[in-house]
Formats: structure tokens, sequence, C-alpha cells
């Protein structure tokens, strides 16, 4: 018969051949706050105990839950929550935004695959954990953050892990509450690992506001007992592997010169002046006599950043300015899309201009929110 590795946890044989044997770095992204501990908990703990770097994302502040066993602010509470579970589960760093709860599938994908990209570019993950297709539990939101973590992996080169469940536990439980879980069947489950949930049950009592009377987490946990059970919806190998190099915000409003106006003023307030414009469509239609959309690109500096950067690197200027490209997305839409800084570290092997170039993606990107809040 033949012999599967051992678990570098609980030191038992694994049921199926490992998953994590090429895995550096993990980004998983979630819809809400106790979505990591009630749902990924075993599987973060088995990461981070392996010794393998994880952080977080989480779309929403979770305040329309209708559990409520704490008062005051629940959109505080819960922020407040997450922070102290993931750092029961050992996740290196939370990155938690402000979109509303049981509202992103009215956002545009690539908005949401933005956050994504970003912190792909920043930390480099090797995969992505998400929930499974469908969301597992049926939740919108938990299907949107999956979703957009995908558009994100196509892009970047990616694997994407998936969080699942087994069609009879699913069965199981939508039989005696009534849910809508989605399960899979052994033939679409690509690794079931065995797990601890000592550290799994410490976050979720975390979350205090959502883990007390909740019968439904203790019943799911009693039947997968000590297992957890992993898909793969994307392969790196099966992506583009392109490097990721734009930061992108999507105006639900058509191109115009006062979009242009504020995007000016939003990179002022940052600290880069608009050195250059190209009006690409112009130049197209004088010179080639063809027809595009309206397209615009801002030559963008931060003088002391830019200063800063070419005295570690004279050639940096190749580099320069940081463009910012405004475009018409249809008749009703535009996006706004500046390059990642990072690229800079990234094309040249200077480690030393990161700190640079941390500093102007810090500027860029709030100047990008300011734009859509």
């Amino acid at each position: 018969m033949r012999s599967h590795p051992k678990d570098p946890v609980t030191g038992r044989p694994e049921l199926r051949p490992p998953l994590t044997r090429d895995v550096d770095r993990i980004l998983a992204v979630v819809a809400h706050p106790d979505d990591e501990s009630f749902a990924l908990g075993a599987l973060l703990d088995r990461f981070t105990s392996c010794g393998i770097p994880l952080t977080l994302l989480c779309f929403t502040h979770g305040e329309a839950s209708t559990l409520h066993g704490r008062a005051g602010d629940l959109a505080i509470v819960r922020a407040r929550e997450l922070r102290a579970a993931a750092a029961v589960l050992g996740v290196e760093s939370v990155d938690l935004l402000d979109y509303p709860d049981g509202q992103l599938d009215r956002y545009p994908l690539d908005q949401l695959a933005g956050h994504v990209r970003q912190l792909i570019a920043e930390q480099h993950p090797s995969h992505l954990l998400v929930f499974d297709i469908g969301g597992v539990t049926g939740h919108p939101d938990h299907q949107r953050a999956t979703d957009a973590a995908l558009a994100a992996a196509r892009t970047t080169g990616r694997t994407v892990l998936a969080w699942t469940l087994p069609r009879e536990v699913a069965d199981r439980l939508n039989d005696q509450f009534g849910t809508a879980f989605i399960g899979r069947t052994p033939d679409e489950i690509d690794a079931q690992f065995s797990v601890s949930r000592t550290r799994q049950h410490r976050a979720i009592t975390a979350h205090r506001s959502q883990s007390l009377h909740n019968h439904v987490l203790s019943r799911r946990l009693a039947l997968l007992r000590d297992r957890e059970h992993l898909r793969v919806l994307h392969h790196r190998e099966e992506g583009i592997t392109a490097m990721s190099y734009a930061y992108t915000t999507r105006l639900t409003e058509p191109f115009s010169p006062a979009v242009v106006d504020r995007v000016r003023a939003a990179l002022k307030e940052q600290g880069f002046g608009v050195l250059t414009e190209i009006d690409v469509q112009a130049t197209l239609r004088a010179k080639l006599d063809v027809a595009m959309e309206e397209y615009l690109i801002l030559g963008a500096c931060n003088p002391p950043l830019a200063h800063r950067a070419l005295g570690i690197d004279p050639e940096i200027g190749l580099l320069l300015p940081c463009n910012v490209v405004v475009r018409a997305d249809g008749p009703d839409a535009c996006l706004v899309q500046a390059l990642d800084p990072q690229t800079m570290v990234q094309i040249t092997g200077r480690p030393e201009l990161k700190p640079v170039a941390d500093n102007a993606a810090g500027r860029l990107r709030a100047a990008l929110n300011k734009l859509s809040s």
C-alpha cells in the first residue's frame, strides 16, 4: 500500500498528497470578520503552525449581522474581534476594508479585485485562500470575495485554494437547520487535511458577538471532527503569469474634464504634480486617423521622492514620472489607473528603492481611494 507523507502538525499520515509543499506565503481573502475563524480557522492554524507566513484581507466590517452578543457599534466591535482572532491564529497582518456588509455584489469586480492585486504586489503570496465557488454558505458576499480573488489570481499568476465542505456534511446541516450550504463530492475535493481545532476554538471565542449560541457552527465543527477540505480553483500554470503593475479604481461616471480635474486634485493632495499630459485619443486620431475611447496619460511626480530615487539609481529616470491613466470604460464609467511604484524595485533589483516605492505607493493609493470615496 502506498504510504502518504505525514502531517507536519499532527504527525499523522495525510489522507491525500499535501498541497502545501510549494506554499511560500498565503493571502486569505474573506468577506466578513469571523470568516477567518469560523470557516478557515483550522486551516489558517495549520499553515501558520507550519511556518508559512499568512495575511488576511477582509472586505467588510460585518455590520449587518443579525447576531448581537455584545452591545455597541457592531462594525467597531467586529473589527476589534477580527484583529484579536487573527492574532490567535498567527496571522501576520489584517487589511480590513469598509465595503457595506451584504452589498459586495453592487461593486465592480475589477474594483474589488484591485484590492487583492494591491496586496499581491506588496506581499508576493504564492497562494490565495478563499471560500469555495458558491461561497460554501450561500452568502453572496462570500461568493463575491472569491470572485475578486480569482480575478486577481488570473492576472498575477497565483494559485487559489478554496475551503470547502463534503456534500454529506452540507446535506446534514441543511436538513437540520434549513441552511444553504454547498457541498462537494469526494471526486471534487483535491485535499483532505488532519487539523487541530484548539486555536480555532480560541479564535471563535474572540468573536463573542457572533459565537454565542451559534448552533450551526458548533454542529458543523462536530461533523467535520479533525478534518478540513480544500479544492484548487486556479493553478498558477493555468493563468497568465504577468506581473501586476497597476492600481485601479473605477468611477461610475463618464470620462470628462471634471473627472480629470478631480484626479489632478487628488494627486496634488498627496504631493504629486502633473508634469506631462498625453491625450492618446487625439494623438491617434491626428496621426493615424483611428478612433478610440477617451484615454489620457498624466505624468505625476513627487519631487522629494523622485530626488531620493535618483540618488539611489540615476537610471531610475527611465521609469519616471509615475504614469496615471484616466480612460473611458464604456459610456457611463471611467477607470483611473496608477503605475505601481513597486515596479521600480522589481525591474531594477535595487531593494534600497523599496522605502521610496512604499511611500509613493501609499500616496497613490490614497489618491485613488479619495476618488472612489
